[in-house]
């Protein structure tokens, strides 16, 4: 690669000389704008390609929303909504706005290394199957974690901050460049939480049955490999996540606030609904994927008109 040709090669290449956006950013969040604002901070000055589009979702959320509405380079959608749409129903809405080829799903709660969109925009690029691929992470250790595979811990004292405000953003964006270049952290098959970069028409709805909560990214995971699409997480791409900020800080951005009453309930009811849709509890492979047992390969396939789209509405009205 030379410095006269881009990550991504001749077509990439092309299309920056013409000025098309590649991909668009997606972010759903709610009433997390301290971290919301580092976030959009983090894409203006650390993404490889710049002036892509951006596209933000929030509901109920009057001070998110007037700053948006600020924003010369957001698209922002704004509702209010009786029955929230929670994070994959707000997500479903970012996704109908893409008008290009590929998006970028992130969370309200991240700060993008340098570069992070570079070696996805490679990855999903690279092929015109479905792919989905997705990022290392670096956490505070805010609950006492061990480091797994696809996520490091930084300590609570001495580490990166755990707040918007002692987070130590130049720090991290130099330990970060180190950890990509140096660690040689493994590519795995996983699609870590609710972030990745992939083709536009591949998207699968969330679930609207799991609103607004809960469940519902295993739920997609569940469906788009019981479609044949293919996962992987790279050692390449790194995030800062904050981590838990909707379920256990939510509206107090400064403190652990335990977790939140509308993530407790949410967590207790789509559990039983999972049950009555997949007709066993969760499992998870050696790298924490949600695993597609035999059993709910057969369920989907006889109800694959409705399960396709999450429409278990037949299944889960009495739950």
């Amino acid at each position: 690669m030379t410095a006269e040709t881009p990550i991504g090669g001749k077509n990439v290449m092309n299309n920056n000389f013409m000025n098309a956006p590649l991909f668009s950013w997606c972010i759903n969040t709610y009433k997390s704008l301290p971290y919301l604002k580092l976030a959009i901070e983090s894409i203006r000055e650390n993404a490889f390609y710049k002036k892509q589009p951006i596209i933000c979702y929030t509901e109920n959320d009057d001070e998110t929303a007037a700053w948006l509405q600020q924003q010369s380079d957001i698209t922002p959608i704004i509702e209010y909504n009786k029955v929230p749409l929670g994070i994959g129903g707000g997500t479903n809405k970012c996704i109908e706005h893409v008008k290009t080829e590929f998006f970028s799903l992130i969370h309200s709660d991240f700060y993008i290394s340098r570069h992070y969109d570079a070696p996805l925009f490679d990855l999903v690029s690279s092929t015109e199957k479905p792919l989905v691929a997705g990022a290392w992470r670096l956490e505070p250790n805010i609950f006492n974690n061990v480091d797994r595979i696809g996520t490091v811990f930084a300590p609570v004292e001495n580490g990166f901050g755990v707040y918007h405000h002692d987070f130590l953003k130049n720090e991290f964006l130099d330990w970060a460049d180190e950890f990509v270049k140096t660690s040689n952290a493994p590519d795995f098959r996983k699609v870590e939480g609710v972030s990745y970069m992939m083709r536009t028409k591949y998207f699968i709805n969330n679930s609207d049955a799991y609103r607004p909560t809960s469940y519902e990214d295993m739920d997609q995971s569940v469906r788009m490999q019981l479609e044949g699409y293919n996962f992987v997480v790279t050692g390449k791409a790194l995030t800062w996540h904050f981590g838990a900020r909707s379920s256990h800080f939510l509206g107090q951005h400064d403190k652990l606030t335990g977790t939140s009453d509308r993530q407790k309930q949410g967590e207790a009811r789509n559990y039983q609904k999972w049950l009555k849709i997949w007709k066993e509890s969760p499992s998870y492979d050696e790298m924490g994927f949600i695993k597609v047992t035999d059993n709910m390969r057969e369920i989907y396939n006889k109800n694959k008109d409705k399960y396709l789209t999450g429409d278990y509405s037949s299944v889960i009205k009495d739950v």
